[in-house]
């Protein structure tokens, strides 16, 4: 396994591939800001154009309406006004039909014009959210806690997996089940066997007295898992196609950090389990976060990310989230620039087992055409990550001294 250094064989203590990290981020990042400046562009030009046809309107109205008074008035103080009238009334009636017909196609013209735009608003938010979806699915943020569900009791098997991420940062993400360990229902018995636990009591027989009654589940299936950081349920029927025949076990911490395990039947109150039979309930939910893992790197579609519980896309947090990822960059970026011995690039190097080290770095021009065409700011964002040019400070004018009379 190789151990990353600096530029210079200095130990890099995180040791990782950041390089590779970094520039995913950028390119991303550099899309997404992109397509969002250009929808909010598209969106303030719309609101601007709105106002332009209120004032087009207001103008066409205020003219017809001065025109009619004109012609109107022209009528009455023509001296024979019974003569004028009719042929007043035929320009009149021109004046509205124009008018009329002038504020309609003024109104047409906007809406197709709004349509147009605001499909290409939508055409936008879409690309925008295939760039960040493409970016999340590659895994380039490092997970806290992760929390999973499967349904496998329908036509085809149905997962989701919810991560959570540093900066408040929360995605949930389809996960592809085909194919997998997950493909099809599993006996309890494949992942934990020995599972044979009290479900609760029944009365002995000819005896009012009640005895524990203790089943194996090792033959029932599981139809459903639903497994969070320190909580599990897991669903498990007799025969697939006999959901009378089921139990439902699950686990969960109190407020004291003790486990809490429960069994319930189908109908029917929970039994809480103890002793021995809630250590097997905490091995069985081990068992199936180790089975369930590997399903983790099986993304297929982003389902939502949110900051701080609230929706990236719907709430147009897109540039704060980018600047959350930033700001957990830039301290590595601005120590791996400075243990970088070429200025015009950032450089790490890996040393395999045999000592062998080989070097990987990134040209700083590289990323920095990737922010090309980017409003100043947007490149503002990027300013941490140690490959922007240095700006030059700018000069004020120099201020003519003040003539003493």
């Amino acid at each position: 396994m190789p151990n990353y250094l600096y530029g210079d064989s200095s130990p890099f203590a995180d040791g990782y591939d950041f390089l590779r990290e970094l520039r995913s981020f950028v390119e991303a990042a550099s899309q997404a800001l992109l397509l969002s400046y250009e929808a909010d562009q598209l969106e303030q030009n719309l609101g601007e154009r709105a106002q332009e046809h209120l004032h087009a309107v207001e103008a066409i109205q205020n003219f017809f309406e001065n025109l009619t008074t004109t012609i109107a008035h022209s009528a009455a103080r023509s001296g024979a006004p019974q003569l004028i009238g009719p042929y007043a009334r035929q320009i009149l009636e021109q004046v509205e039909t124009i008018g009329t017909h002038a504020r309609q196609s003024r109104n047409a013209n906007l809406d197709q014009e709004s349509m147009n735009v605001t499909q290409e608003i939508g055409a936008k938010r879409n690309q925008l959210r295939q760039v960040l979806q493409s970016f999340l699915l590659a895994d380039p943020l490092p997970t806290l806690s992760w929390a999973l569900s499967l349904n496998l009791g329908g036509t085809a098997p149905q997962g989701q997996a919810v991560l959570v991420h540093p900066g408040e940062l929360t995605t949930c993400f389809a996960l592809e089940v085909g194919n997998s360990g997950w493909s099809q229902p599993r006996k309890l018995g494949e992942l934990s066997p020995g599972m044979t636990i009290q479900v609760g009591f029944k009365k002995a027989f000819l005896r009012s007295s009640l005895n524990p009654d203790v089943h194996s589940l090792d033959e029932f299936y599981v139809t459903e898992v639903e497994l969070g950081p320190d909580s599990m349920e897991v669903h498990l029927r007799k025969k697939m196609d006999a959901p009378r025949d089921s139990y439902i076990v699950d686990l969960d911490v109190d407020d004291t950090g003790a486990s809490v395990a429960r069994v319930s039947r189908r109908e029917g109150d929970p039994f809480s389990s103890s002793g021995e039979d809630l250590q097997r309930i905490e091995e069985l939910a081990a068992v199936l976060r180790a089975e369930c893992a590997p399903l983790l790197q099986r993304k297929k579609r982003l389902v939502y990310a949110q900051l701080d519980e609230h929706d990236v896309f719907e709430r147009g947090l897109t540039r704060t989230l980018l600047e959350r990822i930033a700001a957990r960059l830039a301290p590595i970026a601005a120590a791996v620039n400075a243990h970088s011995p070429n200025d015009s690039e950032l450089s790490l190097k890996f040393e395999h087992d045999d000592g062998r080290r080989e070097e990987i770095y990134l040209k700083k021009a590289e990323l920095v055409q990737m922010v090309e065409g980017l409003p100043e700011e947007a490149l503002m964002l990027f300013e941490p990550l140690a490959f922007l040019p240095k700006r030059k400070p700018s000069i004020p004018p120099a201020v003519p001294p003040l003539a003493i009379p």
